[in-house]
C-alpha cells in the first residue's frame, strides 16, 4: 500500500505556530486556530433567511504572520469553500484580510483590529465596492458569534449572515 505524500506547496504555506517575534500580537485571531462547528444563518438574494450547520478551520501559514481559513458550509453556494487570509501588517499593527470565493464568485478586502471588547472587527469593500464590515463578537476558548454586514445605499450597515461557532 503506497501513502500519498503530503502537497510540497501545502507544506511551504503552513506553518506550526505564531511568529514568535510578534506571537502576542497575533493571537488576536491565532485564538481562533482549530476547527469549528458552525450554524450559519444567511440572507439571500430574495431576503428570506436560511440557516445550515457547516465547518469552520483556522490555522497557522506563512511563517506564523497569517491565520488563514476555511470555511465550508454544504447546504449553501453548491458546496464549495471559501477561504480568508488575515495577514498581521508589523508596521501598522493591523491586519490585512482577503475573503475569497471563486465559485461564486465572491471577494472582500477589509482592515482587521481587536473591537475593544474582546473581539475583532474587519472593514472593507467587497468586489464591487460596496463597504463591508465583519466581526467576532462574544470570543472565548470554546465559540464565539460572526457577523457579517454590508452598507446600505443610506450608509448604514445591515447584517447579511450570521454564525455561531463551537469549538470542535
Amino acid at each position: 500500500m503506497t501513502t500519498k505524500s503530503p502537497d510540497p506547496m501545502l507544506e511551504l504555506l503552513s506553518a506550526d505556530g505564531p511568529d514568535p517575534d510578534h506571537a502576542e500580537a497575533l493571537m488576536l485571531y491565532g485564538r481562533l486556530v482549530g476547527t469549528w462547528n458552525i450554524s450559519n444563518r444567511y440572507r439571500f438574494g430574495e431576503g428570506q433567511w436560511r440557516t445550515a450547520a457547516g465547518e469552520w478551520r483556522f490555522g497557522w501559514a506563512l511563517g506564523g504572520r497569517v491565520v488563514q481559513d476555511v470555511l465550508f458550509c454544504p447546504d449553501f453556494h453548491d458546496r464549495f469553500p471559501g477561504t480568508t487570509v488575515r495577514m498581521y501588517d508589523v508596521t501598522t499593527g493591523l491586519w490585512q484580510i482577503t475573503w475569497i470565493s471563486p465559485k461564486l464568485p465572491s471577494y472582500f478586502a477589509q482592515v482587521g483590529r481587536p473591537d475593544g471588547a474582546g473581539g475583532m472587527i474587519q472593514e472593507g469593500t467587497d468586489a464591487e465596492g460596496r463597504r463591508s464590515r465583519w466581526t467576532f463578537t462574544d470570543v472565548t476558548p470554546t465559540s464565539f458569534r460572526w457577523q457579517g454586514f454590508d452598507a446600505t445605499p443610506d450608509g448604514e450597515f445591515e447584517l447579511f449572515q450570521e454564525m455561531h461557532a463551537t469549538r470542535r
